[in-house]
């Protein structure tokens, strides 16, 4: 029909709605249906609609009164039926549902999320400035929500998957809460109790697939990640990185959709975690203790430590809870347990392989304490270029276990049997001092700065005057408290310079300073 007959129609419709009794009204409500229908069907153009929606809000405003009492409405007969035309209008117009489990479900399923909702973002625009004084409008958009929820409680009732209870909970966010939304649910308990059961399907979901991606990192692990001969980067750092990523993914992905459900998540990401470490923590316990551990496989308890450190970090990232829920804390405790017993061998390795350089150093002529730096820096070698972090902790722990074990055998070496051996015994210990601080820079520069033990107990060694000494070793004390008991005392006493009153009254300058530390006089 076109808009001149229309017109026509319309022009008709204003006569018969001025009339408010009698077969008028009936006449007129036959009317005000005709352009409704006209209104909801798409079928003229703008300026029609205006005038139809025109002629369609004065139907509504007539002076009857309706059964409820209510003035200015359409009467109750009239009103049921345009009600009902909104509604069929509603069923008509929301998409079918894609069939369960056929080839193409999911692109299936986002065409019909995505058509549905344009579908009410565009229906909604057309009609709500010609239906929003009419009384319809409201019922159009309950409408909508009432015929919405069967199908989408049909949808959760569907075996999806993670991915696919995001788009439904994503869209549910996007067609009822974004800022530009004009849908609303007539009832709010049923809309929150949607999104409650869609939100535990996801979490059991996700419980699942987490639950098996982690294992399937751990049983990768344990058939590729324990060959101590082939220790390439990807082996190094790949346990930490994958799982790091499958927690990080989940909780992002809850993130789109609101912070109470990414809260949720944490805590399950938190719980698995937990579960993940426990296993790893009980492979790699296992291993310790069949393995004997040298120089030459030691980057495998590098990784250990490596990955230690960084999963205690994601058990921290992840939490939802800044003071650390209990299943954190376990997983933190768990986890720095392994990483204390791995550095504890790694100690011991580098003391064994200290102590075998330098006593020899100590008691023969021409040995040179390079073999001794070329095997740390083979030591560091065997770390992956970008495991930095790991680098520093092994650097800093071999200048503590390097500088420690000098000491030691240097008070354990006549101070005139060295002299003997090297010549001049302070100028060679301070060439030796100085050469592990350049060395030991060159693998890691804020390390070596922050390791000043042998560098300050030296300072004993070269000084003679009693009151210097006095500062210089309360100093020490100061810095260095478990370390000075350990070695001010011999190395006061190893030149043999001081007389046994100068050496006593250094230490109870001392003992004065600090009455709390113990050290024999």
């Amino acid at each position: 029909m076109n808009a001149q007959k229309f017109t026509a129609r319309e022009q008709e419709s204003t006569v018969d709605l001025s009339v408010a009794s009698g077969s008028g009204v009936e006449v007129s409500g036959k009317k005000a249906l005709y352009i409704l229908r006209k209104i909801l069907s798409e079928q003229s153009n703008l300026e029609d609609l205006d005038k139809a929606a025109d002629v369609l809000k004065r139907w509504s405003k007539l002076n009857g009164v309706t059964i409820d009492k209510k003035e200015g409405s359409f009467p109750q007969n009239w009103l049921c039926e345009y009600l009902q035309e909104v509604d069929q209008f509603v069923i008509k117009h929301i998409p079918t549902l894609p069939e369960e489990g056929t080839q193409g479900s999911q692109l299936e399923l986002l065409d019909f999320l995505k058509s549905t909702k344009e579908m009410i973002c565009h229906t909604l625009l057309r009609l709500t400035p010609v239906l929003e004084d009419t009384g319809l409008l409201d019922h159009l958009i309950d409408s909508y929500s009432r015929h919405l929820f069967p199908k989408l409680d049909l949808l959760l009732n569907r075996d999806l998957s993670v991915e696919e209870t995001y788009w439904l909970l994503e869209w549910g966010k996007d067609v009822f809460f974004s800022s530009d939304s004009k849908l609303r649910v007539y009832d709010p308990l049923l809309l929150t109790g949607w999104f409650e059961r869609a939100k535990q399907k996801l979490l059991l979901k996700l419980q699942n697939d987490i639950s098996r991606n982690l294992q399937n990192i751990l049983h990768y692990d344990e058939q590729h990640g324990h060959n101590e001969n082939s220790m390439d980067e990807e082996t190094f750092i790949r346990l930490h990185i994958d799982v790091t990523q499958c927690l990080n993914c989940a909780i992002s992905d809850a993130k789109k959709v609101g912070l109470t459900l990414m809260h949720a998540v944490q805590i399950l990401c938190s719980e698995e975690l937990h579960g993940f470490a426990q296993k790893y923590v009980d492979t790699e316990n296992k291993c310790l203790q069949k393995r004997k551990f040298t120089e030459k496989n030691s980057v495998y308890l590098f990784r250990i430590i490596n990955t230690c450190m960084q999963l205690r970090c994601c058990a921290t990232q992840i939490s939802p809870d800044k003071n650390n829920s209990d299943d954190v804390s376990r997983t933190i405790s768990m986890l720095q347990k392994l990483e204390d017993e791995a550095s504890s061998i790694v100690q011991k390795i580098m003391t064994c392989l200290t102590q075998a350089n330098l006593k020899s150093y100590f008691k023969k002529k021409n040995v040179h304490i390079d073999i001794l730096m070329e095997a740390i820096h083979e030591q560091c070698a065997s770390l992956p270029q970008t495991a930095l972090e790991i680098k520093m902790i092994i650097v800093k722990m071999a200048y503590n276990c390097v500088s420690k074990v000098y000491l030691e055998c240097l008070m354990k070496t006549k101070y005139r049997n060295l002299e003997k051996l090297w010549g001049n015994a302070e100028k060679k210990i301070k060439e030796d001092v100085q050469y592990f601080h350049k060395t030991f820079s060159e693998l890691n520069g804020s390390v070596a700065q922050q390791n000043q033990l042998l560098q300050r107990m030296s300072e004993v060694l070269i000084c003679s005057d009693v009151d210097a000494l006095k500062i210089t070793c309360c100093d020490l004390f100061r810095d260095f408290p478990h370390e000075s008991e350990q070695y001010v005392p011999g190395l006061l006493r190893w030149k043999g310079v001081l007389s046994e009153r100068q050496v006593r009254e250094i230490l109870d300058v001392i003992r004065d300073l600090y009455p709390n530390h113990s050290f024999k006089s």
